[in-house]
């Protein structure tokens, strides 16, 4: 939706909020804590999705997840719910192998807050935005992680 469209929609009151907002603040390369890994976050349809682009170790050892993580969708179709919250997907943990209920809160335009939660117990970790001026982007891949 085109911006100018959003905020005639939100005027007349016909376009949620949250769909006004879009995709786009969340949308980029982010840093797993450790910097362990990249994950590229952008649209899929009406939602977000995100898919690791880049491994420190790309055979990391001590996981679930013995299958070539690099190109494995780690979230999966997050709606955005109000500015700056993504709701109703889901989070892949290829530490233990498990998908989780899931949130992201984008706290700054660099930081993102991600949750994971099975029942009450919940883990969040502290994303940070890649700076594609001191690391350019990873290259495009396919679903299977091969440049494409």
């Amino acid at each position: 939706m085109k911006p100018w469209m959003a905020a005639v929609g939100l005027a007349l009151g016909i376009v949620p909020a949250a769909q006004a907002q879009g995709t786009s603040s969340v949308a980029g390369e982010w840093w797993t804590p450790g910097f362990n890994a990249r994950v590229r976050i952008e649209p899929c349809g009406d939602a977000v999705c995100g898919r690791i682009v880049w491994l420190w170790d790309e055979t990391p050892k001590d996981i679930a997840d013995k299958n070539p993580l690099v190109g494995r969708q780690v979230i999966e179709r997050m709606q955005a719910t109000e500015p700056g919250f993504w709701r109703g997907g889901r989070l892949y943990n290829p530490e233990d192998g498990r998908d989780y209920k899931g949130s992201l809160h984008l706290q700054s335009p660099n930081r993102l807050v991600v949750d994971g939660c099975v029942l009450f117990i919940c883990r969040t970790q502290v994303w940070r935005r890649a700076d594609p001026a001191r690391c350019p982007p990873v290259a495009p891949t396919d679903a299977r992680g091969t440049p494409g």
